[in-house]
Formats: C-alpha cells, structure tokens, sequence
C-alpha cells in the first residue's frame, strides 16, 4: 500500500566541479541553495520539496547518451512562453516550446554540467496562466511559478520496474501515457493519495491535473522493443546518483542509490 505521507526529497548527481551551477540554477532559475560545502551544492525552489544535489566527485564530464538509464529531471511551469522568452533573452540556447501528442507543451534546456532539464507547462498548449508580476513573490519569472516535477528513467523490463517502485517502495502508479507509435509508454508514479480526475489511469483528463501537482513524480519511459539493451553512465564518469525520499511526519530520509536500481534492473 502506499503511503501519501511519503515524498521525494532530493535527486543526487556526481560532478567533477561546480563550475556555473550557481549561476544557472540560483541566478537564472531562481532556485534557492539550500545547501553549500566543499564537496556538495543544493539547489531548491522550495525547502521543503525536491531538490537538486550536486556532488564532488573524482569524474571525468557528463556525456549523455540515448540508451541510458537516466534520461532527465523536469521542471513544470504556470507559463511555459514567459519562461521561454526570459531565458532567450537571458542567452540560453532553447527552441520554442511544442505541443507533443496529448501529453503536454514542452520544450528542453541543458545545464552547464550537460544533464537534460525538461519544461514542461502544466496547461496544454493555449491553457497557460496569465501571470501577475506585480504579485510575484520573488519577482523571478521562473521561481515564482515552477515545480522541480520529474525523475525521468528508461527501463524495458517492465514488471522488474513495477515491483520495484510499487513493491518494494509502495509508489502510487498514478498515470499511463502510451506513445506506441515510437515504441514507448510513460508511467507515472508518486506516495499521493489524492484523486484522479478520472481513474482510468489512461484517462488524457488527468495530465494537466498531474503537472499541477507540487511535488515529484517519477516518470519511466518503457521502452517496449524486446531487444532494446539500455546502459549505465560508467562510475568514473559524471552522472545521475539516486535519489532521496522522505516521510513528511519525521523528516526521516531514505537514499536510493544508483548501484541499487542498476542491480534490482539488472543494466550493466
């Protein structure tokens, strides 16, 4: 059984230095540091949510590559063009935001550490919120109206996956989105308890409900060819670590490493 008291709490990456993350992510994105040592940096845009953790590590750089098991995190957002436009204006290199299926209306930027960040509006394209400025907490265009969303994993052995998220950690499979024409289906977990729109986890009414939610969720993209063979970023490279979960009651945390899930899937 779930527990809707749980949460994700941080999602962990090895880097060789902290060259322009500051920058990027407190600057540009607005996020909070949380978090500064020698060895390690945090980035939050709110404490007591999902935070990106970034540390120390004896690695050469990140280099991504379309097999791996991590693919991305993403950030959901009020008004995917204000933030579009503020980072085109700020220098960042970002196509225009897109309407992908049934999904939702996104677009992708890189970090200066080379990690894919995705964003995505959490309104259809045409179903954004008109934002405020002038009641702006911050007064950052990003800040005041994003939430860090997404882990996103591949995985092609489906039923290892869901014993494992469902099994083993008590997620809530909370959403099936199926793109079959290219050979995947994306599945949704969180500990939350509330309602769906709709129950039928395939249900299209539930995905703009699902990227308003304040709070994490951990996307798999299931790769469904029989022969598709997914790999690991190799440890003396940067990459994704884990992540962290916590009980909201205790603020007890509990690390998933990357060794484990590598393990329990089997990729190599």
């Amino acid at each position: 059984m779930y527990n809707a008291m749980k949460r994700i709490t941080g999602t962990y990456f090895r880097v060789p230095d902290f060259t322009g993350l500051a920058a990027f992510y407190a600057d540009l994105l607005g996020m909070k540091i949380i978090e500064e040592k020698p060895d390690c940096i945090a980035f939050s845009f709110d404490k007591s949510q999902n935070s990106l953790v970034f540390q120390k590590a004896d690695v050469t750089d990140y280099c991504a590559g379309p097999n791996d098991f991590y693919w991305k995190v993403g950030i959901t957002l009020q008004n995917l063009d204000e933030a579009v436009n503020y980072l085109q204006k700020n220098g960042q290199s970002i196509n225009d935001p897109y309407q992908f299926r049934d999904i939702g209306y996104m677009t992708k930027i890189t970090d200066p550490k080379g990690f894919s960040i995705e964003l995505l509006q959490q309104g259809f394209e045409g179903n954004e919120r008109v934002l405020d400025h002038n009641s702006l907490a911050s007064g950052h265009v990003i800040a005041d109206q994003a939430t860090l969303a997404h882990i996103t994993l591949r995985v092609s052995d489906l039923v290892t996956a869901r014993h494992y998220f469902e099994g083993e950690l008590g997620m809530r499979l909370m959403s099936i989105q199926s793109v079959n024409d290219r050979g995947f289906c994306l599945y949704f977990y969180s500990w939350n308890g509330e309602a769906l729109p709709d129950p039928d986890l395939t249900a299209v009414a539930n995905r703009e409900w699902l990227w308003q939610r304040p709070y994490s969720l951990i996307e798999l993209q299931h790769w469904e060819g029989l022969a598709t063979q997914l790999s690991k970023t190799p440890v003396n490279q940067a990459g994704f670590d884990g992540f962290s979960f916590g009980d909201e009651a205790t603020c007890v945390a509990n690390r998933v490493s990357l060794p484990e899930i590598l393990e329990i899937f089997m990729i190599s």
